[in-house]
Parts: C-alpha cells; sequence; structure tokens
C-alpha cells in the first residue's frame, strides 16, 4: 500500500477531519470546522496547511527533517511518505495544524496549496495593489513606475 493512501486512511478515523475535495482539485483531502487541512498528491506525498504561525514557530524542527519540504511564503508544507515514521511525522502534524487553525482567529483566509499556484484572475488583482513608497507615503503602482522612468 503507497503511504499516501495508508495515512488518508488513518487520518480519516480522527473525529474532528472529515474527507473532502481540495480546492487545488488534486487528490482527496482532510477538512475540520471548515479548514482545509491536509490533501495527498500521488502517491507519496501530503500537502498539510500548518499556518504561518506554526511554520514560524517550528521552523528549526521542519528545517531538519528530510521528509518535510517548506515553501516560501506559504502556509502549507509538503510531507513526504516514504516509510511508518513519515506517516507518524504526518498525523503529529496534522495535530499541531488542527491547533493552528482552531487558535487562529479570525480564521485565516484559504490559501492555495504550494503545488498549485493561485488563479491567473487573482494574480491579476494583486499586481495593482498600491504599494508603500520608501518615503512612507502610498503610492500606486502606475505611479512609482513613472517616477522610476522620469516620465
Amino acid at each position: 500500500m503507497n503511504g499516501a493512501k495508508l495515512a488518508m486512511e488513518r487520518l480519516a478515523t480522527w473525529p474532528d477531519l472529515h474527507g473532502a475535495t481540495p480546492a487545488c482539485a488534486a487528490g482527496p483531502a482532510l477538512c475540520s470546522a471548515g479548514a482545509e487541512i491536509v490533501h495527498f498528491h500521488g502517491d507519496s506525498d501530503a500537502e498539510l496547511h500548518l499556518t504561518a504561525a506554526a511554520i514560524e514557530r517550528l521552523r528549526p524542527e521542519l528545517g531538519r527533517s528530510t521528509a518535510i519540504r517548506l515553501h516560501p511564503a506559504s502556509a502549507w508544507v509538503t510531507v513526504h511518505l516514504d516509510c511508518e515514521d513519515d506517516i507518524a511525522l504526518l498525523a503529529s502534524l496534522v495535530s499541531v495544524a488542527l491547533r493552528a487553525h482552531t487558535a487562529a482567529w479570525p480564521r485565516p483566509a484559504a490559501q492555495p496549496c504550494s503545488l498549485h499556484p493561485a488563479p491567473a484572475a487573482h494574480r491579476r488583482k494583486a499586481r495593482h495593489l498600491p504599494s508603500v513608497a520608501r518615503s512612507g507615503r502610498r503610492r500606486d503602482r502606475r505611479e512609482s513606475n513613472d517616477v522610476q522612468t522620469g516620465v
């Protein structure tokens, strides 16, 4: 049996988790109280939504594990499920994620997993957000570009 399937079967028995379709629509997912906690990509990878605060708190320990891949500016981590110890590690981190999501109020907005970036429409909107100039004055990006090019 592959690691992802075994981990999914074990975690599905937890009373706080229920099956769902992940936002990225790739593989099965487990959610709790409206928050996507973990979903599975392929036979040996799990994407875990730990929250940014939990990742920062655990960064030194997470960085030492060869089974965990951290992603810049993401509240998700990838856990590679090669052996029984990796599945046990995932279960421990799911417990941390459940506590992190329960403690976060207001609940963090849903974020795309690290393997599937935000839709293009979302990226386009983000590009037009105002930026803060070095002087601290808010400027529109177009105004900022005009200043840089001398227009």
